[in-house]
């Protein structure tokens, strides 16, 4: 799955990074692309401070985790996905430099 929040270009550019079966949602706008074989979709998504506090809450408290195996520049994102790289965990791919 690639969840982009961007759209445009990056959106486009995005369905080369899902794999065979899998699914490319956006939160932009509707898409524009699809993956070779996979799906798109349009997610609708609303502001919600509750919800975004109770998530942050429950991190704080330790009842909410994320296993992250490994983060990746932008440049090695496709990269980062081929089945000979499966790692358990999130991978993180970072868009900006720090």
């Amino acid at each position: 799955m690639v969840f982009d929040v961007i759209g445009g270009d990056v959106l486009e550019r995005s369905a080369a990074l899902v794999r065979a079966g899998g699914t490319l949602i956006t939160i932009a706008h509707p898409p524009t692309v699809r993956p070779d074989d996979g799906r798109a979709l349009f997610f609708v998504v609303e502001p919600d401070r509750a919800g975004l506090t109770d998530l942050a809450r429950r991190l704080r408290e330790g009842r909410l985790e994320v296993r992250v195996g490994s983060v990746r520049a932008r440049a090695e994102a496709a990269a980062a996905f081929t089945p000979e790289r499966r790692i358990a965990g999130r991978t993180i791919i970072r868009v900006a430099e720090e």
